[in-house]
């Protein structure tokens, strides 16, 4: 490579480089640079070198600036996981704060209630520990329970009677046909109470069905055309409850049965002409526990019978002597 005089070969001024050719500032003329092969190839090798260079600092520069641009941005989203963390906690805290809170004020309010009431109750409680006639440290009461006595009843009877004696009135008639197979209508006159029976654990019902008060009645039928005629018949009531403050509990809705054709009558028959008919259809048939409740029943009318044939005896006895010595008498 030649080294040449940047200075113009002219007038011995220096030259200035103006697109690629040297111009003389001082007499303008214009000189180009000869280059020889081995100049124009160092000057490639030169260019590519410093091209690739370049090259080089740039992709460092883009790889330096990407990892700083990673680091930012993992620096970014830790500070936002950390905020989100500090809040989340402070929001727990702050529900856990405000629940005890409330918490404490439910307990304080509920002990602060209940030694007021147990104040109260103390102030208006007499020496004997008795409330408004009422011992509030007495045991519970027990629940009413389905299994009554014949003494559960002693006080209620007559509602019981009274109740079963207007359902058997309000049958008024009945027809019943004679040998002829001509029906003669008969008109109730009469239900009297005759028997009362406790019917409990009775099978396949439920406990509020199990037992039973069955009432008895003597039932008077007349007809013009025939003689009276006097039958059973009964009334009851189920569902009956024991009231642990005593008696019992009932609606007092008594019901008939169903009759089978053992009942008297030829239509609408409503009465037997048995008491043991009526007593197994309205008692036995049911297969539960019966337990007879003596309240002015059969026992009464069996002595009043009794006394009326003992008197009936007595007469015919007294008349019978009467007439034998009204024999004597006129034999002689």
């Amino acid at each position: 490579m030649k080294i040449v005089n940047l200075q113009c070969p002219n007038c011995g001024a220096k030259l200035s480089v103006e697109n690629g050719m040297y111009v003389c500032n001082s007499c303008g003329t214009t000189t180009a640079i000869d280059y020889d092969d081995s100049d124009v190839e160092y000057e490639r090798v030169k260019t590519e070198a410093e091209i690739q260079e370049k090259q080089h600092e740039h992709e460092k520069e883009l790889l330096e600036r990407k990892f700083e641009l990673e680091q930012e941005a993992q620096i970014a989203s830790e500070k936002r996981q950390i905020k989100r963390e500090r809040q989340k906690n402070l929001k727990n805290s702050v529900k856990k704060t405000i629940s005890s809170l409330v918490a404490l004020l439910f307990l304080f309010g509920m002990f602060f209630g209940i030694y007021k009431l147990y104040t109260w109750m103390l102030s208006r409680a007499s020496a004997d520990g008795s409330y408004s006639g009422i011992n509030v440290f007495a045991t519970p009461t027990p629940l009413p329970n389905y299994d009554p006595t014949p003494d559960d009843f002693k006080d209620q009877m007559d509602e019981f009677i009274d109740s079963g004696k207007a359902i058997q009135m309000g049958i008024e008639q009945c027809a019943v046909k004679n040998k002829n197979g001509i029906p003669h209508y008969y008109d109730k006159t009469g239900a009297e109470f005759y028997d009362a029976y406790i019917i409990t654990d009775i099978p396949d019902k439920q406990e509020r069905e199990s037992n039973r008060l069955v009432i008895i009645y003597k039932v008077k039928w007349h007809n013009d055309d025939n003689k009276d005629k006097t039958c059973y018949d009964a009334v009851y009531f189920e569902g009956i409850k024991v009231n642990p403050n005593g008696g019992v509990i009932s609606d007092f809705d008594g019901r008939t049965i169903s009759r089978s054709d053992a009942a008297w009558g030829w239509a609408m028959a409503y009465s037997y002409d048995k008491y043991e008919l009526c007593y197994r259809e309205n008692v036995t048939a049911l297969g539960g526990k019966v337990t007879k409740i003596e309240y002015g029943s059969s026992a009464e009318s069996a002595e009043t019978e009794e006394s009326t044939e003992t008197t009936k005896a007595s007469e015919t006895t007294k008349a019978t002597k009467t007439t034998k010595k009204s024999k004597k008498s006129k034999s002689k």
